[in-house]
């Protein structure tokens, strides 16, 4: 019986993770999967396919006010 291979890719937007590296702020780029999770955080992907997740408030998407603007950025928002 021959084994099938599927590949599953979901609709990923790119986006800036701001994070702090050595003391120092930085931007990363990383693509974001489309959905929060239950907790308000987004699963990112980095280039080299790592994945984390993190709160709304680390990132900056690139693309869509109307998409940037459904979402509670502040620190205050739930993580």
């Amino acid at each position: 019986m021959a084994m099938a291979s599927f590949k599953v890719e979901f609709p990923r937007r790119q986006a800036m993770l701001t994070a702090t590296q050595d003391g120092s702020v930085i931007k990363v780029p990383v693509f974001v999967w489309p959905n929060p999770t239950q907790d308000g955080r987004f699963i990112v992907e980095f280039e080299d396919g790592k994945c984390q997740m993190v709160p709304a408030y680390e990132l900056t998407f690139l693309g869509s006010k109307e998409l940037f603007d459904q979402y509670d950025w502040s620190e205050n928002a739930q993580t």
